[in-house]
């Protein structure tokens, strides 16, 4: 885990997120061991061994990527003032008023680009790959799935990367995105 955590490490001496010159670097407050494991079983599913590393190491929420990790309970919150957990739950129980709004067991969102674009981990698969949920790309109106996109194949590579100063807002959306590439063909088709 050495090999991942070093180079964050590094990258956390010169900027905290992408948005540093919005929102100015911060003191991070760890997160308590105790209380990832209530968040853990509020939950009902394992965070990933690394992000877990990365909350007690380095902070709960508030570097990397974007405007940061979103902390768990205690941590630092989203733009709408919501820890992780919260969103996951609000999301996980959303399709009650929300047709056709069904948002996928274990998927937990880690990381917020703004206008609602989220950043989400796989809690439940192997390498535990990426996601991109994009409200504004939902068009579908039975089904949400066309809000989420493939990020990376895994926490690991999608961290590091950001730790190796890759650009992945402009991965995702730039001109010759993943995302962007994908919304494009779907206007054309429309």
């Amino acid at each position: 885990m050495d090999k991942v955590l070093w180079p964050i490490r590094k990258q956390l001496e010169s900027r905290l997120t992408d948005q540093d010159s919005l929102l100015g670097k911060k003191l991070l407050r760890k997160a308590n061991p105790t209380t990832l494991e209530n968040d853990e079983t509020r939950l009902g599913f394992d965070l990933p061994p690394l992000l877990k590393q990365l909350y007690l190491e380095f902070g709960n929420g508030g570097f990397g990527p974007g405007y940061g990790l979103i902390g768990m309970t205690g941590g630092v919150p989203d733009d709408t003032g919501k820890t992780a957990p919260e969103i996951y739950l609000q999301f996980r129980s959303a399709g009650k008023e929300e047709p056709g709004f069904c948002w996928p067991q274990s998927l937990l969102p880690i990381c917020h680009w703004g206008c609602a674009i989220l950043s989400c981990i796989r809690c439940d698969e192997q390498d535990h790959p990426m996601y991109i949920f994009d409200p504004n790309a939902h068009a579908d109106a039975t089904s949400w799935n066309d809000a989420f996109f493939k990020e990376a194949p895994a926490f690991e590579s999608w961290i590091t990367a950001w730790a190796d100063d890759v650009d992945l807002w402009n991965k995702s959306y730039g001109q010759d995105g993943q995302v962007a590439k994908v919304l494009a063909a779907r206007a054309q088709a429309a």
